[in-house]
């Protein structure tokens, strides 16, 4: 099951990568923060790391959430540096409560003189509840974040 979520991690990226280069990058028009989580399959969401301070190293980083089955979710995050350097990717599960997101469990992989790192997890949920993968991505003295939308479980 963890080589299945590597493996979706993995084939977010490269799709990542081949739709980013058909887009028309206007940064100077853009006043408001845009919702980079989208839909990847149906029970699967994936959110993508905001790069506005991005740096010499980030390249980019990406969260994943999905609905396991039997009242798991399957989480991870996948950090990406633009040169081998020290990476690491720190990812929370988190659970709404009465309107506020609370941690569940976190997770993180570091990675020293390298191009990537990612973490992966299978974890028991109680259904009733939205939950969300949030990262913290970091390569070198770059950083950034990045979160998928709410999952109901």
């Amino acid at each position: 099951m963890k080589k299945w979520i590597t493996m979706m991690l993995v084939a977010a990226t490269v799709l990542t990568s081949v739709f980013a280069g058909n887009m028309e990058v206007k940064a100077a028009e853009q006043t408001e923060d845009v919702d980079v989580s989208y839909l990847m399959l149906e029970n699967s969401l994936i959110g993508y790391a905001e790069m506005k301070t991005r740096g010499v190293y980030l390249m980019e980083g990406v969260s994943v959430i999905n609905d396991a089955g039997n009242s798991r979710v399957g989480v991870g995050g996948v950090t990406n540096a633009a040169k081998r350097c020290t990476v690491t990717v720190n990812t929370v599960l988190e659970r709404k409560v009465n309107g506020s997101w609370t941690r569940i469990t976190s997770f993180s992989e570091t990675n020293e003189n390298a191009i990537y790192a990612s973490v992966s997890k299978y974890v028991s949920v109680t259904s009733g509840y939205y939950y969300r993968a949030r990262s913290m991505h970091y390569a070198g003295s770059d950083s950034s974040a990045s979160y998928t939308d709410a999952l109901w479980m």
